[in-house]
């Protein structure tokens, strides 16, 4: 509690804005908005009915995604990730605190080659299967999706490896799989 507390101390120093203020900057958001052709203000999910709920996923917002263990959850999010970087250009920081990032590779791999996972992890396909793998390789080589494998990744250390690269690579997405496994800083506890 007293590192969360801590935490949240520095956002006690921000000011107050006033209604004038805010509602200029709704307007000026709304605006914006309304000179999308596509109706998406945010970052495309590749996820059609989602995003035309969501409008895309916000920049100021937190997305958890929930569900049982071998749910689709991590699936799911490289899916996004897939589709936000390659379909829409985006830039995507996929850290993922249980999976190593070759087996985050494999998955992407079997996702755009179609082939089962259990064949790319032993290597074991057909001639026609190679070559979709070696086809969806070409095609997710160039993609602006970075992974970060590192286990037990402290909030701090995600926050400014996301920044760096945001200044570096101009990310329009994060994602933190597993997010129970992250560390406080400066203890070996989970969060």
């Amino acid at each position: 509690e007293r590192s969360i507390f801590d935490m949240a101390k520095g956002s006690l120093n921000r000011s107050f804005s006033n209604s004038e203020s805010v509602i200029a900057k709704s307007l000026k958001a709304i605006e914006a908005a309304s000179l999308q052709k596509d109706g998406l203000t945010g970052v495309a999910s590749g996820f059609y009915e989602l995003d035309k709920l969501t409008g895309g996923w916000q920049s100021p917002d937190l997305i958890i995604v929930a569900a049982r263990p071998g749910m689709g959850k991590t699936a799911f999010t490289l899916a996004v990730a897939r589709n936000a970087a390659l379909d829409f250009g985006k830039g995507v920081a996929f850290f993922s605190l249980e999976m190593g990032e070759v087996q985050l590779g494999n998955r992407l791999l079997s996702m755009e080659a179609e082939v089962e996972g259990s064949k790319i992890r032993s290597g074991k396909m057909d001639q026609h299967e190679w070559q979709q793998l070696h086809g969806a390789a070409e095609k997710l080589s160039g993609i602006p999706i970075f992974i970060d494998d590192t286990p037990g990744i402290s909030l701090f250390e995600l926050r400014g490896k996301a920044r760096r690269l945001k200044m570096q690579e101009d990310i329009g997405l994060v994602i933190i799989d597993y997010l129970q496994l992250m560390t406080m800083t400066g203890e070996n506890k989970t969060m």
